[in-house]
């Protein structure tokens, strides 16, 4: 039976859908949605995972873990937890593979925010009050939401955020309070029963999860072939090819959909002596990118500190150059956009992508530096590495104007002003020459 909670929830659900499928954009877009969710591609693994749940409710029947009482918190999992846990299962070898994904989801149901969400809803309120807890909630994460993607609104959200944790820690001292004053009627067993049901549906379905996975990178690669493959006969020769060497290497077959040459080279074999010798030569191909990649960083451990150059005059300790290359060519890419828009450089480009640079291997706080001149015309960014070392990018005109620049000390102004530029744009020589 639902208690006051889930009635709030549904009442509030039940309210606002007509006032969502009143807008013209959601109901032209929820058809489509609907035909979506419908093919075959996501339709049967949902009933195939149904069905896994189904066998796990079957056993845990059999060992005393399930019983009619847990129907309710079982048709939640399933209708909210297995969703999630089987669309983040389609990155399980690219995110750390299976045994990290099985520790994080298993941990996941066990960690201190389950427990404190299992306590806090062991017992409710009236439904009025029910009611307005949960609007009010909705409405400060609403306004997190939002300034999370305003960082102009950064006070807002640390103001909401601290009203939201007052909120759940009210729901905490409630729910210790009925513990305490209820504790002889408390059915211990069933408690914990209620708690361990998340925890052995999700290392059940783990194993299930695992094999889709596996399902998904085939696909992938499958389809790849079948674009490039001609004829029937090529296209079940690539595939068995591929599904018989590289078997359950999830990470492997999706690195293979990565790479339209060997797809491309697959396809065309006309014999499975050569298509396993393509397959051969993309294992050959990651074998000696990984090689390529571990000299890399040998290197860079190697000339830690060095003050060496190589014979043409390029640094040797190189530790952070590529990742300061790479966040300063995409403040670049933004610079640009944003001129080709409203025909000048913006000054706050930092603070509106967050000084965030961290997916290119920088810390949190970049250390980037960004200057605009007055008009708007001019712009240069210099970020120091960790060596000492100084990368620039700039211009001096409308895109796509372009002036690079690495040494000991930054700029000191923009482009054609400051003589550490070089004299003009896009060239390579002395005064960029760590940039290429």
């Amino acid at each position: 039976m639902l208690n006051n909670r889930e009635i709030a929830t549904l009442v509030l659900v039940t309210i606002a859908l007509p006032w969502v499928f009143s807008k013209e954009s959601v109901r032209e877009s929820f058809a489509p949605v609907v035909k979506a969710f419908l093919q075959p591609k996501i339709l049967i693994p949902l009933v195939a995972m149904q069905a896994w749940i189904s066998l796990e409710l079957w056993v845990g029947t059999q060992l005393a873990f399930w019983n009619p009482a847990l129907a309710k918190d079982t048709i939640l999992w399933t209708l909210g937890s297995s969703g999630v846990l089987l669309y983040n299962s389609t990155r399980i070898d690219s995110d750390g593979g299976y045994l990290l994904f099985f520790r994080r989801t298993v941990l996941a149901t066990l960690c201190v925010a389950a427990f404190v969400e299992f306590f806090a809803n062991m017992y409710v309120m009236s439904l009025a009050a029910e009611l307005s807890f949960q609007i009010v909630g909705g409405v400060l994460i609403m306004m997190v939401t939002v300034a999370d993607n305003n960082p102009e609104y950064k006070s807002v959200k640390v103001f909401c955020e601290r009203v939201l944790a007052l909120i759940g820690l009210a729901f905490i001292a409630m729910a210790a309070r009925q513990i305490y004053l209820d504790w002889q009627q408390l059915d211990v067993l069933e408690l914990l029963l209620d708690f361990a049901l998340p925890v052995w549906l999700t290392v059940g379905l783990v194993p299930f999860l695992y094999f889709f996975s596996i399902y998904v990178v085939y696909d992938a690669a499958f389809g790849r072939i079948r674009w490039v493959a001609t004829g029937i006969r090529a296209r079940w020769r690539s595939q068995l090819t591929l599904l018989s060497v590289l078997h359950f290497r999830a990470r492997t077959v999706q690195k293979f959909t990565n790479y339209p040459y060997f797809a491309r080279k697959l396809g065309e074999s006309r014999t499975f002596s050569a298509a396993r010798g393509v397959v051969a030569e993309f294992l050959g191909h990651l074998e000696s990118t990984k090689r390529a990649k571990l000299a890399e960083e040998e290197k860079l451990r190697r000339y830690i500190g060095s003050q060496e150059v190589d014979n043409e005059g390029k640094r040797l300790d190189q530790r952070e150059f590529k990742e300061t290359i790479d966040a300063l060519r995409r403040l670049e890419t933004c610079q640009s956009i944003w001129y080709r828009n409203d025909g000048c450089y913006r000054r706050d480009l930092l603070k509106v992508l967050d000084d965030d640079f961290t997916g290119y291997g920088l810390p949190r706080k970049s250390g980037i530096k960004l200057s605009v001149s007055r008009d708007g015309q001019s712009w240069y960014a210099w970020r120091r590495t960790v060596t000492g070392w100084c990368f620039a990018i700039g211009a001096a005109a409308p895109p796509p104007d372009e002036w690079l620049y690495d040494g000991l000390e930054p700029p000191k102004g923009f482009p054609t002003e400051d003589s550490s530029w070089g004299n003009e744009p896009f060239t390579m020589d002395r005064v960029n020459r760590n940039w290429w």
